[in-house]
């Protein structure tokens, strides 16, 4: 990877981002998109915790991610959708500005390079304003797995987040708002049951859908991630589409866009099929119907985290006097 400090974009630079709702697989699919000649730069967070093979997320760009949830008032747990007027706050402004600057330095002379955050769809205006900004061309993976895989995922990590009727609202604020914006980019839906089971026709899926070529050496790097990364014990649930709709917690909504995406992960449709942008359309006025109950539920949820961690409150002080007796 070229570090110097570059003017811009070389013609022909192009970005391929990983999209998708938390523990989908993204890391997964990133170290995927790494084996099709995607250059992450030589900055990686390092592996470790809930990702024990890597993360694979540019340490610089993932700073920054976080700075911009901060200025936009995003927790982890947050559900509320954003108002477009929030694109344009000075702090986000500022950031934009680093962004490009970032980037510039970092991957201005890489002709072929991607990042992934686990928000990266949620704050997509932001980065198709820094992308513009480079002339960069992006391309875009999207990391699909069935909701019902990911509140078991997230639920081992945050039992409240991983409850059923809130894994699904993460999901559909995470994923249904800004997708319409890969409409006329080269994209791909990669499933991750299906990558764990077919990772080279899967990639080789990825890369016809990003218009990446696969010659000898990228089909070497596809065996190497097929055979030597990929390792028994990463999937710990598989759930299908029918156990999704039978499951009386799973939102409507959630159910008529993932089924969408799951279409677009088996081939069953494409990114030109007129009716997925009609309905997409339909779906996202739905979810935006929403937005007062969705900022209201932000609003309680974040003074019940305040109220744990006040030293003054009565939960804070029934949790001392159960550690005291305890330890009597």
């Amino acid at each position: 990877m070229t570090t110097d400090p570059a003017p811009g974009a070389p013609a022909g630079s192009s970005v391929v981002l990983v999209l998708g709702a938390g523990r989908s697989g993204t890391s997964l699919l990133t170290r995927g998109v790494q084996a099709l000649g995607v250059d992450l730069g030589d900055r990686l967070r390092p592996a470790g915790g809930k990702n024990p093979t890597g993360f694979f997320e540019d340490r610089d760009l993932l700073s920054l991610t976080k700075r911009l949830k901060h200025a936009l008032n995003v927790k982890g747990h947050s559900v509320r959708l954003l108002g477009d007027e929030e694109w344009q706050a000075p702090a986000v402004q500022a950031l934009q500005r680093e962004a490009v600057e970032t980037i510039r330095r970092r991957f201005g002379n890489t002709p072929l390079w991607g990042f992934k955050h686990g928000r990266t769809l949620r704050f997509l205006p932001f980065w198709e304003d820094v992308f513009r900004e480079l002339d960069m061309e992006t391309r875009y993976v999207v990391a699909l797995r069935n909701p019902l895989s990911v509140a078991r995922s997230r639920a081992k990590l945050h039992p409240e987040r991983g409850r059923p009727t809130w894994s699904c609202l993460e999901w559909l604020t995470n994923v249904v708002p800004y997708f319409h914006l890969l409409r006329g980019r080269p994209f791909a839906v990669v499933d991750f049951d299906n990558l764990v089971d077919a990772p080279a026709a899967q990639l080789e899926r990825a890369a016809a859908g990003l218009a990446l070529p696969v010659d000898e050496a990228i089909r070497t790097s596809i065996d190497d991630f097929a055979q030597r990364f990929l390792r028994t014990g990463m999937r710990h649930s598989r759930y299908t589409l029918e156990d999704l709709r039978a499951d009386p917690d799973m939102l409507p909504l959630l159910i008529e866009a993932y089924v969408w995406l799951d279409r677009l992960a088996r081939d069953e449709t494409g990114p030109a099929d007129e009716a997925l942008w009609r309905d997409w359309q339909r779906i996202e006025n739905h979810l935006r119907e929403l937005a007062p109950l969705l900022q209201e539920m932000d609003w309680l949820r974040g003074r019940l985290e305040r109220t744990r961690w006040d030293p003054f409150s009565p939960g804070t002080a029934l949790r001392q006097l159960w550690r005291d007796w305890r330890s009597s």
